[in-house]
């Protein structure tokens, strides 16, 4: 008797924990259900906070040349784009992005390559602060990001290997410290 006692105990005791493991889960997912998603393509407002700097550029086509256009920059930004790159007049910690959309009908056989470098400067070389080497045959966005430390007058650009639709191609920089 005091076996089968015990293990109704058990039993129940287990019931009741599913239904507590099943509530939250209700609770959870109404929680999630109910936040709203951030539009594609959203970039934090920086502009509030003078210590904080953003800029986001997307490529655009005109006269059948591509070239960098701002589409987000903080009004106190120590960031400024001048002939596709991205120049920084504050030395800090920076986090890095961009995201290719590779055309489906590559140019050779060859890996396609998304760089972001350093530019050349008097006194310093270029050097690749991230880069993606992708398969010839990658035909979505992909996507690289790295957090480095750059210093007053240097300037940032990125480099892709094959042909990229302009549609969701983009890269940025953030300020973080």
């Amino acid at each position: 008797m005091e076996l089968q006692s015990r293990c109704s105990h058990k039993y129940v005791l287990l019931q009741v924990w599913c239904g507590l493991l099943t509530v939250a889960m209700v609770v959870m997912a109404a929680v999630l259900i109910s936040i709203k998603p951030k539009p594609a393509g959203w970039v934090p407002k920086t502009s509030a906070n003078p210590s904080r700097a953003a800029m986001w550029a997307a490529q655009t086509k005109a006269s059948g040349t591509y070239s960098w256009e701002i589409e987000h920059k903080c009004e106190f930004c120590s960031l400024d784009l001048h002939e596709d790159s991205i120049n920084c007049s504050k030395t800090s910690l920076y986090f890095l992005y961009a995201q290719v959309t590779f055309s489906r009908h590559p140019r050779n056989n060859q890996a396609k390559e998304v760089i972001l470098k350093r530019n050349p400067s008097p006194d310093k070389t270029d050097k690749k602060l991230v880069e993606g080497i992708f398969p010839h045959t990658t035909e979505s966005s992909v996507w690289v990001a790295k957090i480095v430390r750059l210093e007053e007058g240097d300037s940032i650009s990125v480099n892709i290997t094959d042909d990229f639709l302009s549609e969701n191609t983009f890269w940025g920089v953030f300020q973080l410290h």
